[in-house]
């Protein structure tokens, strides 16, 4: 089987990216920033060419079908599934529960706060400056009544966790530390404060060692630089 990812620097996709190098998987790698390029329109063929990122293409060897999978979760999930690999069999019963709450705690629950962060953020980036204060009044709202607390709930939580544990499902990494990766170093490099959570310091700093990892970095075009620029506008 051919495995292809449409993929876009700094976004979530780079979670996928890291899993495939994780599952020390062959893949073809197709970047997709700004517009899509020829070649990624040719490999759709007569599938919808509005891609999502991460986009995972998997065709057959034998033949000319194409299966096409969005949704990080759910990629993860799929591939983890297939190659038996940093899933749930490598854990205990008690490490089960861990695994599966944290794994959609990231994408249920922290990830959309951190998406509503941003997007207040651009509505008033984007609002012209006569109204721009309306705008801004209704980010600091919401701010105040709502994602500020909501956020460092989450991180309290973490950093609490992460006291007793290597990783966030007990002692084994696995794909819930993937996807919890990303919400997380959004959300820590949003706001100099966040940098006095140590356990999640140096959680971050173990996972992100990994070989696999800082391979799917250079791969991925990853811009450390322009990632922290990005989210630290969401405060």
């Amino acid at each position: 089987m051919h495995i292809r990812l449409f993929h876009k620097t700094n976004s979530r996709s780079q979670r996928i990216l890291w899993l495939l190098e994780e599952l020390n998987l062959d893949y073809e790698l197709i970047h997709c920033d700004g517009s899509i390029p020829t070649q990624a329109v040719e490999k759709l063929a007569n599938q919808d060419s509005s891609l999502k990122f991460p986009t995972l293409h998997l065709v057959d060897d034998h033949s000319t079908e194409v299966i096409s999978l969005t949704e990080t979760a759910a990629i993860a999930d799929y591939l983890s599934h297939q190659f038996n690999d940093l899933g749930i069999a490598q854990l205990s019963p008690s490490e089960v529960l861990e695994y599966y709450f944290w794994k959609n705690f990231a994408e249920a629950t922290f990830m959309p706060d951190m998406a509503l962060k941003q997007i207040f953020a651009q509505i008033v980036e984007r609002t012209s400056f006569p109204v721009r204060f309306i705008t801004q009044l209704l980010k600091f709202g919401f701010d105040r009544g709502y994602l500020n607390h909501a956020l460092n709930q989450h991180l309290y939580r973490i950093d609490a966790h992460l006291k007793n544990h290597d990783y966030v499902a007990g002692e084994h990494f696995s794909i819930a530390d993937i996807l919890l990766w990303f919400p997380l170093l959004a959300c820590t490099q949003s706001n100099t404060k966040f940098a006095s959570f140590q356990h999640i310091q140096r959680y971050l700093r173990q996972i992100q060692n990994r070989p696999a990892f800082q391979r799917a970095l250079e791969k991925g075009q990853w811009s450390a630089v322009q990632f922290q620029s990005y989210w630290s506008k969401a405060w």
